[in-house]
């Protein structure tokens, strides 16, 4: 009797542990100016729901985007806490952290650690020469001269 009770109460604890593994589908992409993260709001598993107002990104900034099926955390480098590493000449690192502190009494907070890179290196901010810039070559021919037949200033009696 006391191993069925015993596993019952095991059963019950893991049953009530089910729901808080957040597992959450997070993805990340950044920009020289900007981090933008989107959060999909239900578990893999989908048996709970995560509201918008228990996410935040960094030092307290809520989602910029709320949708059904994603929130989006849009902000700049500068804000919220976001620090940004110079990894190489190239690279630069863009760390941040997405909190999760559920309403659910039984759950835990969590902190999800964000980064993203990105090149530092951009065709909008590299200098260009004139010799830099290559054209495609024209797919019209380049020697063409109508005759006035053809652009049909002749009149025919």
């Amino acid at each position: 009797m006391e191993v069925s009770v015993a596993l019952e109460v095991l059963l019950l604890l893991a049953a009530s542990m089910w729901p808080c593994t957040n597992n959450m589908y997070v993805k990340v992409a950044c920009s020289l100016d900007w981090m933008m993260v989107q959060v999909v709001p239900h578990t893999y598993s989908g048996h709970q729901y995560i509201l918008a107002e228990e996410l935040h990104l960094g030092s307290g900034c809520p989602a910029t985007r709320i949708e059904t099926y994603a929130y989006h955390f849009v902000y700049l480098v500068s804000d919220c806490g976001i620090r940004a590493q110079v990894v190489s000449e190239n690279i630069l690192l863009l760390r941040s952290e997405l909190y999760y502190n559920p309403r659910d009494l039984h759950c835990h907070r969590q902190t999800i650690p964000l980064q993203c890179s990105t090149s530092r290196k951009s065709v909008w901010l590299t200098p260009v020469s004139a010799d830099d810039i290559r054209l495609d070559p024209s797919p019209f021919i380049a020697d063409f001269k109508a005759t006035p037949e053809e652009l049909g200033l002749l009149c025919s009696d």
